[in-house]
């Protein structure tokens, strides 16, 4: 019976928002070693219906689910498409993928993961404003958005300290106008009321953490309503500062000129996120969002990494040693 009573009060605590004092911290990202394949979704636009087209596998472990999903919208050839996109294993541990606008390379050993996307293959002439544009984003839930756990409320975690390092292999530029163009790696954090029978069920905030943007070398705070094209989501979007996630002297520039290649340096990202939740809360109350949400109804629901390119650029970024650390 005693046995039957703790199981039940494991469960009970993993779907509630209830926490002690003897929680231990935990990785909120379940696969940070990218061990658990990838599944790979489409090209995006009016003949995509959004569904899985296919998977990677990133590791020889024999798995059920994969627990990260690969975007690859605008880039025109498909990684699910095998008469265009190579897959190959490298080595016992690192496998691979590629083709004329991408390369996907993954070390499930060390947790290394190469992105590299070239948009200069996707144009055909130069991007208007409005038009959509290449993406090549990694992401994996948190939690389970139809039965949230209460490791994931915002309001109970003390400490969220989100880590990685991130290096430039190579980047160059065709064709851009720097006006309108640009070439962005981030991290991008779903915060969301997933409170049931609440008003505001549902609703969300994007949270931004800056990695590379080639326009600027120090990236500001930036916030407002998601409007950048026409699939934009309209609601909040908060941008970190550069300064507020790694040393100013920590950059992709040298002498104001982006430097790539083995001999630049390793970027880390280091940051405690829950004062930022806080922050970035109260500026989406004050400007008219998640006007029927509570603190206390925001949970982190999911997580991507990755590239969006609105002109004619070639990139590939290394990360690694990834994690996002709770503390109760």
């Amino acid at each position: 019976m005693k046995y039957v009573f703790i199981l039940i009060s494991v469960v009970i605590l993993n779907n509630c928002g209830c926490t002690s004092k003897y929680i231990a911290d935990r990785n909120l990202v379940e696969d940070p070693r990218f061990e658990h394949w990838f599944n790979i979704r489409g090209l995006g636009g009016d003949v995509d219906d959004g569904k899985n087209q296919a998977v990677f596998p990133s590791s020889e472990l024999n798995i059920g689910m994969p627990s990260w999903t690969i975007a690859q919208w605008g880039t025109r050839y498909n990684f699910a498409d095998p008469t265009v996109t190579t897959k190959k294993q490298l080595s016992k541990y690192s496998f691979q993928m590629k083709n004329q606008s991408k390369s996907f390379t993954v070390n499930s050993s060390t947790g290394e993961l190469e992105m590299g996307l070239f948009a200069s293959t996707c144009y055909e002439k130069q991007r208007n404003t409005g038009a959509p544009w290449p993406h090549l984003l990694i992401s994996t839930p948190i939690t389970d958005v139809r039965v949230p756990s209460g490791f994931c409320t915002v309001e109970n975690i003390k400490k969220l300290r989100l880590q990685m390092d991130s290096k430039l292999l190579s980047f160059s530029t065709s064709q851009i106008n720097p006006d309108l163009h640009s070439a962005r790696f981030s991290i991008r954090i779903i915060i969301q009321n997933l409170t049931k029978n609440d008003d505001g069920y549902g609703d969300m905030l994007w949270f931004n953490i800056p990695i590379f943007d080639n326009r600027c070398e120090l990236p500001v705070e930036t916030f407002g309503r998601d409007t950048e094209n026409t699939d934009a989501s309209a609601k909040f979007n908060f941008n970190m500062a550069h300064t507020s996630v790694r040393p100013k002297s920590s950059t992709f520039f040298k002498e104001n000129k982006v430097e790539a290649g083995e001999e630049s340096g390793v970027i880390p990202t280091r940051v405690d996120l829950i004062p930022w939740t806080h922050y970035a809360f109260q500026l989406a109350r004050k400007n008219g969002f998640l006007e029927t949400t509570s603190f206390r109804d925001l949970y982190i629901s999911h997580i991507s990494i990755g590239w969006e390119m609105d002109g004619a650029y070639d990139g590939v970024m290394k990360v690694s040693n990834l994690s996002l650390m709770a503390e109760y």
